[in-house]
C-alpha cells in the first residue's frame, strides 16, 4: 500500500495538494487512504453498474474521502446522478470540507456538507432516496477514557472511548435499516475495536460483512469493513 504523498496524483481521487487544512481538523492519513482505496475498488467492481444515487460520509474531517467519492462518481459516468453528502460535528471540519470540494471543482449540485451528529443531518436525504446507497465512516476509533469522547475540536475525530467504539456503537443499530436494498457500508476499524464482534452484530442485523483490506500503521492494525444489504 503506497502513500499517496509519494505517488503521482490519481485524477479520480482528491488531490493532496488541494485538500484544505485547519489546525482543528483531522487531515488525510493512512486510515483515510485505506478507506479511499477500498471505495475506489468498489466503484470499479460494483458501483459503476449499481449507480448509487446517495453516498453519505460521516465524520468527513477535511472532506478527502467524500470529495474522492464525488470524483469517482464522475469518472464512472455517474455525474449528475450520484449525490455525495458529508457531515461532521466539528464546524471547522464542515468549512474545511466545503473548501476541499470547491478546490476540486465539484459542482454545487453534486454535494452537500453539513454539521451534525452521525445520521441526523441526513434525515431528509435518506427519506427522499429511501435510504443510503453507500455509507462511509472513518470513526473515532482510538481507545481512550470515555470522558474524551465528543469533547470537540480535533480530539472528537479520534477519541473513541471504551474499545474505541463508543461513537461507532451508537451508529451500528441504525446501519441495516438506513441502507437501501443492495446498499453498502464501508468503515475503518482498528484491531482494538474488536472487528469480529462488530461484524457479528451487523450479521445478526442481516448484513453480509467482511474485512476487505488491512494495513499496519505505526503499530496499529487497521481494517476496512464492508457490509452489504441484500437486494431483497
Amino acid at each position: 500500500h503506497a502513500n499517496p504523498l509519494d505517488m503521482p496524483p490519481d485524477a479520480n481521487l482528491a488531490s493532496m495538494a488541494k485538500i484544505a487544512t485547519h489546525a482543528d481538523v483531522y487531515p488525510p492519513a493512512e486510515d483515510s487512504f485505506l478507506l479511499v482505496d477500498a471505495l475506489a475498488d468498489v466503484w470499479r467492481s460494483t458501483l459503476e453498474a449499481a449507480r448509487p444515487a446517495l453516498v453519505v460520509e460521516l465524520g468527513t474531517g477535511s472532506g478527502y474521502i467524500a470529495c474522492s467519492n464525488a470524483l469517482l462518481a464522475r469518472a464512472y459516468g455517474c455525474a449528475g446522478h450520484t449525490f455525495t453528502r458529508a457531515s461532521d460535528v466539528n464546524p471547522n471540519a464542515v468549512a474545511t470540507a466545503r473548501t476541499t470540494f470547491k478546490a476540486h471543482d465539484v459542482p454545487m449540485d453534486a454535494y452537500d456538507v453539513s454539521r451534525g451528529d452521525l445520521l441526523d443531518p441526513h434525515a431528509d436525504a435518506i427519506a427522499a432516496n429511501g435510504g443510503i446507497d453507500v455509507l462511509l465512516f472513518n470513526p473515532p476509533y482510538v481507545v481512550t477514557p470515555s470522558e474524551e469522547v465528543g469533547v470537540g475540536g480535533i480530539t472528537a475525530s479520534w477519541a473513541g472511548g471504551v474499545d474505541g467504539r463508543e461513537v461507532l456503537d451508537r451508529l451500528l443499530p441504525r446501519v441495516a435499516d438506513v441502507l437501501t436494498p443492495g446498499g453498502m457500508f464501508l468503515c475503518i476499524l482498528l484491531e482494538q475495536n474488536k472487528p469480529q464482534e462488530v461484524m457479528d452484530y451487523l450479521r445478526a442485523c442481516g448484513l453480509a460483512c467482511a474485512l476487505v483490506s488491512t494495513i499496519g500503521a505505526d503499530e496499529e492494525v487497521l481494517y476496512v469493513m464492508k457490509c452489504e444489504k441484500a437486494l431483497s
